[in-house]
């Protein structure tokens, strides 16, 4: 069921025909880096990324493809009567892929579909980040206490007992998500300040070990604000709900207040040079020493390479509460304007 909807969705994007097409204003902006939060208790997860607010253009096809690929660690130990005890482990890695099509439906609405796959497990990185902590004397969390290469997940529940986690390492279809995103002010200068609201609905079709992650929407207000010629200032602000509350033995917050702020420069007429903070509300419930919110860094550079192709690459590093977002991770992606 899950791959005739994909087909049909992929029909209709490619296939739309608008009454009137035509081409969107030239914009020089490329928008901030729409990285997801694919930390290890996330990653099947709907989470909100950070986009622009302008419209893709009425006629206008876009494919991207892109990639993360990121460690995850996180010792959390408690005390009590002086005697320590775990209260959560994760160790392990992420790399996912998604491709999404986005179509212009009007000068004003664009729709998207995007099709992740996802993968977990022990990785490589281990060896390379704790020599990036020796090397420039990084406090490095506790990784030193845990063995290399080793995939776990492990702590204790709100009543003490040991987390019974089912989930497995492998790799699996995440799910559809579908997008709708609509211009709501600013439409008319398009380089100028403009605002738009962004749908995004997450359905069931997940297989393998990222399945029964339940179904999703979130909503957000996305706008973008010139500085100057050659620089922007994004942010946004979002909800999302799902149907899932416990997902392999953990209980998760079934809502979440997510944002974002990005700042572009455009150093040349083809390279983009992007800092971005991405901040979110609670993620895990099922855990005591789980904290409530999570801040990431991340910069990268979009290059505009003619005609119509995008090319992008950047890095995430989490900074608040690092016990509960990746800990180094690589961002990429490819796409394509028609």
């Amino acid at each position: 069921m899950g791959g005739r909807v994909v087909l049909l969705l992929l029909a209709a994007l490619l296939l739309h025909r608008p009454a009137s097409a035509q081409e969107p204003s030239p914009v020089s902006r490329r928008g901030p880096m729409p990285a997801r939060d694919e930390w290890l208790l996330a990653q099947p997860m709907l989470t909100l990324p950070a986009v622009a607010p302008d419209a893709l253009g009425a006629g206008r096809l876009e494919l991207r493809l892109d990639g993360d690929w990121g460690s995850d660690f996180a010792l959390v130990e408690g005390r009590p009567g002086g005697v320590p005890t775990l209260r959560y482990l994760v160790d392990g890695e992420h790399r996912s892929a998604a491709l999404t099509v986005r179509r212009g439906m009007g000068t004003r609405f664009t729709l998207g579909l995007r099709v992740p796959v996802l993968w977990r497990g022990a990785g490589v990185l281990d060896g390379l980040i704790d020599t990036w902590h020796r090397w420039f004397r990084l406090p490095d969390a506790g990784r030193s206490l845990v063995p290399d290469g080793e995939f776990r997940i492990e702590g204790r529940d709100t009543l003490g007992r040991p987390l019974a986690w089912r989930g497995r390492p492998g790799t699996g279809l995440g799910n559809l998500e579908l997008e709708g995103h609509g211009v709501l002010a600013g439409a008319a200068d398009p380089a100028g300040w403009r605002l738009a609201a962004v749908a995004r609905l997450s359905l069931p079709t997940a297989t393998g070990t990222y399945a029964h992650a339940g179904t999703a929407a979130g909503a957000q207000l996305v706008a973008a604000w010139p500085l100057g010629r050659r620089a922007d200032l994004y942010l946004g602000l979002g909800a999302l709900t799902g149907t899932c509350s416990e997902l392999a033995g953990i209980s998760y917050d079934r809502t979440r207040g997510e944002g974002f702020l990005a700042l572009e420069g455009r150093l040349t007429r083809g390279w983009s040079l992007i800092a971005q903070l991405d901040a979110a509300t609670r993620l895990v419930t099922g855990i005591p020493a789980y904290p409530g919110t999570t801040v990431y860094l991340r910069v990268g550079s979009k290059f505009g390479l003619h005609p119509g192709w995008m090319l992008e690459a950047g890095i995430t590093e989490g900074i608040k509460n690092q016990v509960a977002s990746t800990d180094f991770g690589v961002l990429f992606a490819l796409g394509r304007r028609f």
